[in-house]
């Protein structure tokens, strides 16, 4: 609808700068500090990410905030040592409701070391200039899509002029596209009136774009973002983020932080930026950092150079409060489905390879499962990375039982309820998976299932399928 405005009148409105989306509109928008997302994770990914679903996403695509449980929160501080002694902070609280999550922010950017100077070039002391935002979201969660908005207050001063603004921030997260193998997002970020500092004034920084995430294999993200901003040519940033699980990890997690099921370990990210590549060559183009996370407390830290003009360090902490009812389950109003969640404990075995797979296929599939599984919120689920996991299932690999026997030993050795088992083999109509689940103290089947499908790509939906079929039992 924006876009349907004439140049002109845009211009006139004070929103846009005038050669709008063009590299002849540099310069001219104020509030800079709200062009890139104040979190480690998204710097180091090269200010891409847009389509995660995550607490960070607070300060990039509101929409991705809404799948914090309902009853959860978390909490994110950080901090960016910029270029020239200047430096920014922020802060952010999210709450689960509901239908979504809520959310209150700030961010403030501090330049350090400004003089003024007399008429005769004589110094005359220093002056206070900052940038400041307070921030209010809400994330709404839907059945295949979330939606969000930010509202914004922005206040800037420089010696003894300040001035002060609103705008919108918009953004919805497809979810689950492509056979549930990757999550598709839009964006409209900064968009308000003019700042106007003394005489001087300039429209906000307004962009927006779409953006890509890609989970090629479990626990590592791809992502592609397009960004189309007021003042500059459309770029494009590529990412990516891998998990490496640590082997005693925590077994239930109400806040996600990364790829999969992966509650608790090391995340290593990398990302392309092309614009700074355009502004700065190629030794400003790339960025890095990597995340640590232990059940809810997280570290993340990003290296972002900037060519030839230094290099930045950015590090965030964030805190996840509550294990709150998990947004992907269904509703309970007569809390039969908390008491069940408590009660449940489950171990997921990894499944065995038939004719025409691997080994490693087969463990796939069962990763695959065993994230679907969680994200039904019905199962409390033993990490298949604890060390006591890992053993018990050596222990039981050289017992000489049945499959069905093994898995309930295994589920009785690392302390769960129930076990699932099962396997992957190739016919001529393509991958055929079947599961089981059994109780650890009778060895009763409670469900069986399976699954035909024709290409890999196909297993992420199946396995959906499957966990949700579990979950209904």
């Amino acid at each position: 609808m924006l876009l349907a405005l004439s140049g002109a009148d845009v211009c006139r409105a004070g929103l846009f700068p005038a050669r709008i989306f063009s590299d002849d509109a540099r310069g001219t928008t104020s509030a800079s500090f709200l062009k890139s997302p104040a979190s480690a994770r998204f710097s180091a990914l090269g200010s891409g990410g847009a389509a995660l679903m995550a607490p960070d996403a607070f300060f990039c695509n509101p929409a991705g905030t809404a799948y914090l449980s309902r009853g959860a929160s978390s909490v994110l501080l950080g901090y960016e040592s910029l270029l020239e002694g200047a430096g920014r902070t922020a802060i952010a609280g999210l709450k689960g409701l509901s239908h979504g999550t809520a959310g209150l922010g700030a961010l403030y950017r501090y330049e350090s070391g400004l003089e003024k100077y007399d008429i005769y070039g004589d110094s005359a002391g220093g002056f206070e200039a900052y940038d400041a935002a307070f921030i209010g979201s809400y994330g709404a969660r839907f059945e295949s899509l979330d939606a969000g908005l930010a509202v914004k207050y922005i206040r800037s001063k420089l010696y003894d002029r300040s001035a002060g603004s609103a705008a919108l921030d918009l953004g919805v997260i497809i979810k689950g596209v492509e056979n549930g193998g990757t999550d598709l997002a839009f964006f409209a970020r900064n968009f308000g009136q003019t700042l106007k500092l003394g005489s001087e004034s300039a429209p906000l920084p307004f962009e927006f774009g779409g953006a890509l995430n890609w989970r090629l294999i479990p626990r590592l993200n791809f992502f592609i973002d397009g960004h189309l901003p007021s003042d500059h040519s459309p770029y494009v940033i590529t990412a990516g983020e891998y998990a490496i699980p640590f082997a005693a990890a925590p077994k239930v997690s109400a806040v996600t932080h990364g790829s999969g099921a992966v509650r608790s370990g090391l995340f290593l990210r990398g990302g392309m930026n092309f614009k700074n590549k355009e502004d700065l060559g190629w030794m400003g183009a790339f960025s890095a950092g990597f995340g640590v996370k232990f059940w809810e407390t997280s570290f993340d830290y990003a290296f972002v150079p900037y060519g030839d003009l230094g290099v930045t360090h950015r590090l965030t902490l964030g805190w996840g409060f509550g294990t709150g009812t998990s947004a992907a389950a269904p509703v309970d109003p007569q809390g039969r489905f908390n008491a069940r969640v408590e009660k449940l404990s489950l171990a997921v075995a990894a499944f065995e390879p038939g004719d025409g797979v691997s080994e490693t296929l087969a463990r796939q599939v069962s990763d695959m499962l065993e994230a679907e599984l969680v994200k039904t919120g019905v199962f409390r689920l033993v990490e298949r990375t604890e060390m006591n996991f890992i053993l018990a299932e050596k222990k039981i690999g050289y017992s000489g039982l049945s499959q069905k026997e093994e898995a309930a030993g295994l589920a009785r050795l690392v302390g769960a309820r129930a076990a699932v088992f099962g396997g992957v083999s190739k016919g001529e109509q393509g991958y055929l998976i079947t599961l089981s689940m059994v109780d650890s103290e009778t060895g009763k089947i409670l469900a069986s299932d399976g699954r035909v499908v024709e290409e890999y790509y196909l297993f992420k939906p199946a396995a959906r399928d499957l966990a949700l079929k579990l979950s209904a039992r």
